[in-house]
């Protein structure tokens, strides 16, 4: 293993020293030109491809920036420049209805057709989710600020591992795959556009923090430096919170720590210089579910045990994280209607945990482990004696850097105009996990036993090493194109990406098949896009969109033992959407319906080896996405505001007519929002459709509705209540408290767990038991917060 830890060492060091190198080039070369222009128009933000369509589409009043008014009160709104299905939740929601411990998942929740649970408590482990129409996560894109982030392997993300909700500004969440554009690995099931929050521009200090149920408590403090006259108006804000919590099930903590800074500097009239820097420690429990005999026994919100003679000890199941993300970015003005909007940046992902080889081992009504699962044994050289009762379990590492670069210029003409740019990231990333005993300090257990499959070779250190890999993606995104207004009122937009995706594997011990392999290709195909949007008034607008969507095969694609015959292809989608939006004081409405076909499409399944459940893959072929959403809030008088929205939506194979698993089939919010003299309170029920839970399960009958393959329709009730008290000093403005109450109807229903079947290697292995794992909604809970802003 020195070997597999060296080059980890390496990549890490190579690829940071890059990083840096990139963006003090990028900050050197990218100024100068800047500080020549001499335009006066202020610099216009692109938004880089995201969809940030406020204010009305002919006239000057913005209602969503009007407090009291239906747009700026409705937890969730559809702007009116949109030329896709798309809602914006503001920073005020954001701020009054979640807690400091909630995710972007959390917020997206809002919006029509999006669902997600936190099985430990509101953002209190990775979620469960979020999936966008049945989309799910790795089939939808996730930008901070612009810049596109996520796993390599299978382009999902982590609830917990990035920004805390206290610096996230706004969050935009766009159902389709946007316009040229919008860049992405995961584009065509839609955009999850997170916005940090811009400087304050009055110098505060402000402590915050809460407490609340499952012992959580947080801890910030955050200074704006406000407008620094001396510094041409520069401002800057920084962050710095600390969470912990014991969580909802057992034995599931959480501990964090985040640190943000963000740094705006008006370098010229028609120039703006953005840096930004974002670290998160992270030590969590992460829960993979229970089985129903398990909860039975020990209680619904079973976890982990305190039993060190247990795979499924708490000391034995748990992650250490760390991330980081930073960038550069300038945008200006260049004169003669054309504008620039750069950033190169950075992020990275150091993922390691220790687990046990069957986390789910604990059989409660014998207080021993599974006798179907991986025995507690190990066997610490190779063909050496079995010692019985050690634990077996394994170390595990992730880690990955990306570094990249998106550039954009749009010509402005009379007509419409012009926009061309390209986005470039490449991830370096290093995967291993090895056997232990993790009774006897972590030492090499070569056991054939154990989750390993019993393959002995040298190249996986005699069954010891089970995976050991240093995997890169490059991805390249040009595009160009064309918005076009013949005539008042209608802009026709029409574009085209070329997506290239080249991946490459280096697999000295190859995920599942433990064999030596390497692997290298190159997708790549030209993405047409058209919309239409036309402004019937000032307050009211259309659109319709047609667009072209492709997805590289996943890496778990290449566990197989002969690559050469490897046939999965691209996923790709024609999307096809129209719909409406309509704002007003009094009244905000959105509605559109659409219809996407899905070619290639990958899903998992089971089927017996040697008389175990294994998870494998298959190209299901073609599936049809199709639904209706629409979202409404009006004023009733007196600070009070009513509001809904909902999607219905249904996935289905198009060969077989089976519904495509962990899809909800509906989802919906409604509630009242108060907001008045200081008083701000909300209540809001969330609820989600059935679905299925084929994915994961034995093929031949994938629409059953027995206990495991569905799960019935729930919902949650959550309240908020808070007050700010404005003006209570000469330098205390704005202090608030506020009250969360989350499920206060105490809903605990079962639901499926991706990890589905109990056993095998944690968390994407095959299982051994055979038990089926479930989550439970986490019940009832409260949190109190408190914010003193202190203005200087």
């Amino acid at each position: 293993m020195g070997h597999g830890i060296s080059l980890r060492g390496a990549l890490a060091l190579s690829c940071s020293a890059r990083a840096v190198c990139l963006l003090a080039g990028f900050a050197l070369g990218g100024v100068a030109p800047a500080l020549a222009q001499t335009a006066a128009n202020a610099p216009v933000n692109l938004d880089l491809g995201s969809v940030l369509a406020t204010g009305a589409a002919g006239g000057t009043t913005d209602f969503q920036d009007m407090t009291g008014a239906a747009p700026n009160e409705a937890p969730s709104v559809a702007p009116l420049n949109s030329t896709q299905p798309t809602s914006l939740v503001n920073q005020k929601t954001i701020a009054n209805n979640f807690i400091g411990t909630q995710s972007f998942a959390d917020i997206a929740t809002l919006t029509p057709s999006v669902s997600s649970i936190d099985p430990n408590g509101p953002g209190l482990s990775e979620e469960s989710g979020p999936t966008i129409r049945g989309f799910q996560d790795g089939q939808f894109n996730v930008t901070f600020d612009g810049i596109p982030i996520g796993d390599s392997n299978d382009f999902t993300h982590h609830t917990t591992s990035f920004f805390a909700s206290n610096d996230i500004g706004t969050e935009i969440v766009d159902r389709g795959p946007g316009t040229a554009e919008t860049v992405g690995d995961a584009t065509f099931g839609g955009t999850i556009s997170v916005r940090t929050k811009d400087p304050l521009p009055v110098a505060t200090l402000t402590p915050y923090g809460e407490y609340g149920s499952f012992y959580t408590h947080q801890e910030g403090l955050e200074y704006d430096t406000g407008a620094v006259s001396y510094a041409d108006g520069a401002s800057a804000v920084f962050d710095g919170e600390h969470l912990q919590s014991s969580g909802a099930l057992t034995y599931n903590h959480q501990e964090r720590t985040n640190l943000f800074a963000k740094v705006e500097v008006p370098v010229s009239a028609n120039t703006t210089i953005t840096a930004l820097a974002m670290f998160n420690k992270l030590y969590q429990n992460f829960p993979f579910g229970a089985t129903l005999q398990q909860e039975q026994v020990l209680g619904g919100d079973y976890g982990y045990n305190d039993n060190p003679a247990s795979q499924s000890y708490y000391r034995y199941n748990d992650d250490h994280i760390n991330t980081d993300m930073e960038y550069v970015g300038i945008q200006s003005n260049l004169g003669s209607g054309v504008l620039y909007d750069g950033k190169v940046y950075t992020y990275a992902y150091y993922h390691r945990d220790l687990n046990g080889d069957d986390a789910n081992d604990y059989d409660p009504t014998t207080g021993q482990p599974y006798t179907v699962g991986v025995p507690n044994e190990a066997e610490l050289s190779p063909g050496g004696p079995i010692i019985a009762g050690a634990v077996p379990g394994e170390t595990f590492s992730n880690s990955y850097r990306s570094v990249g670069a998106i550039q954009r210029l749009e010509k402005d003409f009379q007509w419409g105009d012009i926009k061309t740019g390209v986005w470039f990231d490449h991830q370096s990333n290093t995967r291993y996990v090895t056997e232990v005993d993790l009774t006897d300090g972590n030492a090499p257990n070569y056991d054939p036993a154990d989750a390993n499959g019993g393959k002995i070779t040298p190249a996986n250190n005699f069954g010891q090493i089970v995976r050991l890999q240093h995997n890169q993606l490059y991805t390249f995104q040009p595009y160009g194109q064309v918005d076009y207004k013949p005539i008042e009122g209608l802009t026709l937009t029409g574009g085209v990406k070329f997506a290239d995706f080249r991946r490459a594997l280096d697999g000295i011990v190859n995920q599942k098949t433990e064999l030596t392999q390497g692997y290298d290709h190159t997708w790549s195909k030209l993405l047409p896009s058209f919309e239409a949007r036309y402004d019937f008034s000032a307050d009211f607008s259309g659109y319709a969109q047609v667009a072209e969507g492709f997805l590289a095969p996943n890496l778990n694609t290449l566990y197989v033992s002969d690559l050469s015959a490897e046939s999965f292809q691209p996923q790709t989608t024609w999307n096809y959407q129209t719909g409406v939006a309509y704002q007003s004081q009094n009244l905000a409405l959105g509605a559109d319906v659409y219809l996407v076909h899905f070619n290639n499409f990958i899903n998992s399944t089971s089927i017996i080896v040697n008389g175990l459940p294994t998870k494998t893959f298959v190209n299901q072929g073609g599936v049809i996405y199709k639904g209706i959403e629409g979202e409404a809030a009006y004023t009733l008088g007196g600070g009070l505001t009513s509001f809904a929205n909902a999607g219905l939506n249904k996935a289905n194979a198009t060969a077989s007519n089976d519904y495509i698993g962990e899809a909800p089939q509906f989802t919906a919010n409604f509630g009242l929002v108060y907001d008045q003299n200081g008083v701000y309170a909300s209540i809001i029920d969330q609820l989600t459709g059935g679905e299925y839970d084929t994915n994961g399960q034995p093929a031949g009958n994938p629409n059953s509705r027995l206990p495991g393959n569905w799960y019935d329709p729930y919902n949650v009730l959550n309240l908020t209540a808070g007050y700010t008290f404005n003006h209570l000093a000469p330098h205390l403005n704005q202090v608030s408290v506020k009250l969360n109450l989350d499920n206060i109807t105490n809903q605990t229903q079962n639901y499926f767990s991706p990890g589905t079947i109990a056993g095998g290697n944690n968390p994407a292995q095959p299982a051994n038991s055979g038990a089926t794992l479930y989550y439970r909604l986490p019940g009832v809970s409260a949190f109190v917060s408190a914010s003193l802003p202190i203005n200087f």
